[in-house]
Formats: structure tokens, C-alpha cells, sequence
């Protein structure tokens, strides 16, 4: 009796144990059937753990040109609740060449944004991180010194990362290393307009240089200035463009230094103060 009982506790232990197996083998492979085959379950999975949040949105009326054609495009931003995943801009045979409708910034980070466009009748989003701006000669002026400092500025973006304090002195200006007020003195310096000088430049300096401008009266090649109750006044200054873009260098820009933004950008705007200089 006691040899049965033992063979029997065996046979019992060992059925439970295959059910256990190949329960875990049908739940385990459905779900990496789910996870490999089907990209919007993967998004659905993260929203549950560690959803985005959307912090701000403005209108981004702007021609755009995408840099990454392996860009994953989605049915809203990123991370979002519900968002789907469609693909890439490459296996969707997209052009290169959209036009943004509105922005959406993510988790309280300016550079945490998603671009929504449309194409053959369908609206995607895709990251910030992904486009450029495109034809922007269309806002070109006429004044020589102001193309070439705005000119010389374009070239650095997403080349030059912000540097507090950099760009007063000749290895940081080759590094192409600078702040927002030492890349100011550099781009116009390019054009022949003399700014102040190099080790000392700062945003209460180029608060006095040049000409007294109204806001309403801006102009391309004009430069002004931000404050805020956490960083003070005149924190940041930044190269007017046109079109309510401008040219800056900011560790919170797009490309975490030189960049073109918009004033379309809620934060931005909210913390433009008014003060503009003309140097050319």
C-alpha cells in the first residue's frame, strides 16, 4: 500500500508539473507571438507601465524635411494612451517632405515633442527628432550682415551643443562651443558687426548693443531677449528669423543646443519680455 500511495503522489506530481509547463509554453508564446507580431500591443503594454503625458500644445504650421527615413510614425505621440504604431516613413513610402499642423511636447521637456502631418490622406505623428526645417530662404532679407550672421548661425544647428559659459575664447569657438550670448557675439562677429568683446559678452551686455526696437516692430536679424522668475531677467537671448521662428542656442532646444524654435511654443512665448535690439 505504501509503494502505490508513493507511485501515485509520483504520478500526480508529474501531471501537475507538465500542466504548469505547457500552460506557461501556450501563455509564454502567445504573448511573444503578440509582442513580435504586433507592434500596437507593444505600445498599449508601455502606456500601462509608464505612460507620456502631454504638457503643451501649439499649432506648427511650418514645411518640414524628415532626416531619418526609418522614423517610426504613430496614430498620436509616442507613448501616449491608445497610440498605435503604422511603421516608417520608409516602409510606408512617405516623402520626405511634409508640413507640420499642430506640436505636442511631452513629460514637461520642450525637446520631447511629436509632429503631426498628413499624407495621402492619412494624419501621422512623428518626433521632433526626425525633421529639420526646410526652405527657409524664403525669409531671407535684404540686409547683407544680417544674412550672413543668421547664415553662419544656420550652419551649427544640431552641431553645437550649449556650453554655459563657452565661447570666449579661441579653443571654444573651434570646438563651435558656445552659450546662448556668446553665440550671438559669434554669428554677428561673422557678419563684421562688433558686439562687445569676446571674453566678457553676456545677455546684460547685448541688452545695450545697438538699437532700441519695439516687439510689435521686430525684424528678421533682430534680437531679443526672455526672462522668467526662476533663471531672472534677460536669461536668454536669441536671433529673430521670421515667421514667429528663431535662431538660439539652449540646453533645452530640440537639438540640446543651436536650434531654430518657434513662438508658437507656449513656454517660449510666455517668456519673451518685450526687449529688442537691432545690431545691423
Amino acid at each position: 500500500m505504501g509503494e502505490i500511495h508513493m507511485h501515485r503522489k509520483k504520478f500526480w506530481g508529474v501531471l501537475i508539473g507538465v500542466v504548469v509547463v505547457l500552460g506557461l509554453i501556450l501563455v509564454g508564446g502567445r504573448l511573444l507571438t503578440d509582442l513580435m507580431g504586433k507592434p500596437t500591443v507593444v505600445s498599449e503594454v508601455s502606456n500601462k507601465i509608464a505612460p507620456n503625458h502631454v504638457f503643451q500644445t501649439y499649432k506648427y504650421p511650418y514645411k518640414l524635411k524628415v532626416t531619418n527615413r526609418k522614423a517610426k510614425l504613430y496614430s498620436g505621440p509616442q507613448g501616449t494612451p491608445g497610440v498605435r504604431t503604422f511603421g516608417s516613413v520608409k516602409s510606408l513610402n512617405l516623402s520626405n517632405n511634409i508640413v507640420g499642423k499642430q506640436r505636442k511636447d511631452l513629460n514637461n521637456k520642450r525637446y520631447e515633442g511629436y509632429i503631426q502631418f498628413s499624407q495621402h490622406h492619412h494624419s501621422y505623428w512623428i518626433s521632433c527628432q526626425d525633421v529639420d526645417f526646410r526652405d527657409l530662404n524664403t525669409l531671407k532679407s535684404t540686409n547683407p550682415q544680417v544674412e550672413k550672421a543668421i547664415t553662419t548661425g544656420l550652419s551649427l544647428v544640431g552641431h553645437s551643443k550649449y556650453n554655459l559659459g563657452g565661447g570666449r575664447n579661441l579653443t571654444d569657438i573651434q570646438r563651435k562651443s558656445f552659450d546662448c550670448s556668446s553665440f550671438i557675439r559669434y554669428c554677428y562677429s561673422k557678419a563684421g558687426v562688433d558686439v562687445g568683446s569676446l571674453d566678457s559678452v553676456t545677455t546684460f551686455k547685448l541688452i545695450n548693443e545697438g538699437t532700441a526696437v519695439k516687439f510689435s516692430n521686430m525684424q528678421r536679424g533682430d534680437i531679443f531677449f526672455f526672462s522668467n522668475a526662476k533663471q531672472g531677467t534677460n536669461y536668454h537671448v536669441a536671433i529673430y528669423l521670421g515667421d514667429n521662428l528663431f535662431l538660439h542656442d539652449a540646453p533645452t532646444s530640440d537639438t540640446h543646443g543651436v536650434a531654430v524654435s518657434t513662438l508658437y511654443h507656449k513656454n517660449w512665448l510666455s517668456a519673451v519680455n518685450g526687449s529688442v535690439r537691432r545690431l545691423a
